[in-house]
């Protein structure tokens, strides 16, 4: 349980490092910036929770049995996927947030996800290759 929190929080730290780094870049580029601020504030959010949403279920349905961790996994999947779709009709709907801005913070945790696992491995690589170049 530690590990994978530990994880979670270097991910959702990642993700919100990125988040502000493209915000300033709306700042800068935009001459409207709030909306799209404002979206993707509100879909990094909402990207986390299902995020952790997601942490939560893999941790309880391994302890089930693989029939009622099936049913159970998929449900709360069926439960992630309604969210998202709730949370792009709603920035679709509100004149004050920007729909490519939500769907940009829904996206990012998974980017940070990728690039978790593409760092560890790469350092992985270099740790196990280090000791055998002089031989």
């Amino acid at each position: 349980m530690d590990d994978t929190w530990n994880l979670q929080k270097k991910i959702v730290t990642y993700t919100l490092m990125v988040m502000s780094v493209i915000a300033l870049g709306a700042l800068w580029v935009s001459e409207e910036p709030k909306p799209f601020i404002y979206a993707l504030v509100f879909g990094t959010l909402i990207g986390i929770l299902n995020f952790r949403n997601l942490a939560l279920t893999l941790e309880k349905a391994v302890t089930m049995d693989p029939a009622a961790a099936q049913i159970y996994a998929s449900s709360k999947y069926f439960i992630r996927f309604f969210i998202n779709a709730v949370v792009i009709f709603v920035s679709i709907k509100a004149d004050y947030l920007n729909v490519l801005g939500t769907v940009i913070g829904l996206f990012l945790i998974k980017f940070a996800i990728v690039a978790t696992s593409l760092f560890n491995k790469s350092a992985l690589f270099k740790r196990n290759t280090e000791g055998k170049e002089e031989e």
